[in-house]
């Protein structure tokens, strides 16, 4: 059993293309087939939790329902001490989690597609599942408006955005990486998704930031959209790392003495965000901050 799990959690580490949702469901597949099959003492039940999910959030650091979900896993199993007490409230804590996951989407998109005006100019920075739902919702509403996808290089995700939209029926248009900073004055607002979202601000493509900084300085409205297990308080973003990655994703054979960096993810000043809308509604600035205060944090998460 425990090479089974190792071999999912190797799969969910080597992954670079799956989105944040679809890979932490590969996540609790490795946890249900643990808990299901376990039948030895209870401590070493807990210890064992505690190893899974520290090689999850390793695997994955930079995907924050990772930790949101050993969270929520190790806050059920510190309640208890029986095995089979343990093994039904850890259980039900990872349904209770799918089931966020699966509703929050639908949640957000109800109250962000407001935003989206009639005949709107609506600009978007790689791909998110949680932004292109609102999009397809507010256009089977009837609302007619284009979107302009980035390429976001260097997996061009923006590209897959751009496709999934317009088989839907909504008008799309791709633009250069660079050229969304210059471009941002012909539009109406921005809306993204996210990876992260810390005390720090808001981690999501890389990229990101700087188009924050371009519409901030031409009074754009800048939105995103973040289910809350994309929170991370003080207490949990210790082991969050926004990695580099390989170079040759950039550059194949670059010529000696060349360093190529290359990163998915930038932080961007929650100050620069219009607004984030959650399932739970919209939080802005002074929000935020409390929001992850009221946050609690397994006695026992990975440090």
């Amino acid at each position: 059993m425990r090479g089974m799990i190792d071999s999912i959690l190797r799969d969910i580490k080597e992954d670079r293309t799956t989105g944040a949702v679809e890979l932490v469901k590969k996540g609790v597949d490795a946890l249900a087939l643990f808990i299901t099959n376990y039948t030895g003492v209870s401590s070493f039940f807990f210890d064992e939790l505690v190893r899974i999910s520290q090689k999850l959030i390793d695997s994955q650091p930079s995907m924050a329902p990772f930790f949101n979900l050993t969270n929520v896993l190790l806050l059920a199993a510190e309640e208890e001490k029986d095995l089979e007490k343990m093994k039904r409230s850890t259980t039900e804590a990872i349904r209770g989690f799918l089931f966020h996951l699966q509703s929050s989407g639908e949640r957000i998109s109800k109250i962000a597609r407001a935003l989206i005006p009639e005949k709107s100019r609506v600009l978007t920075h790689s791909y998110s599942s949680t932004v292109l739902r609102t999009m397809i919702d507010a256009r089977k509403e009837g609302k007619p408006f284009e979107v302009i996808c980035t390429e976001s290089r260097p997996n061009l995700e923006g590209l897959l955005m751009a496709k999934k939209l317009s088989e839907a029926g909504i008008n799309v248009q791709v633009q250069i990486d660079s050229a969304a900073a210059y471009t941002i004055k012909d539009f109406d607002l921005v809306m993204v998704g996210a990876d992260c979202l810390t005390p720090f601000g808001l981690v999501n493509k890389v990229g990101t930031y700087g188009l924050a900084l371009a519409a901030k300085e031409k009074n754009i409205p800048f939105y995103a959209l973040c289910g809350t297990e994309k929170l991370l308080g003080a207490g949990m973003a210790k082991k969050y790392r926004i990695l580099r990655h390989d170079p040759k994703e950039v550059w194949r054979d670059p010529p000696a003495g060349v360093v190529v960096l290359n990163f998915y993810y930038d932080t961007t000043p929650i100050e620069l965000l219009t607004a984030i809308f959650t399932e739970e509604g919209m939080i802005r600035g002074l929000d935020v901050i409390r929001r992850f205060q009221r946050m609690r944090v397994a006695n026992h998460f990975p440090q």
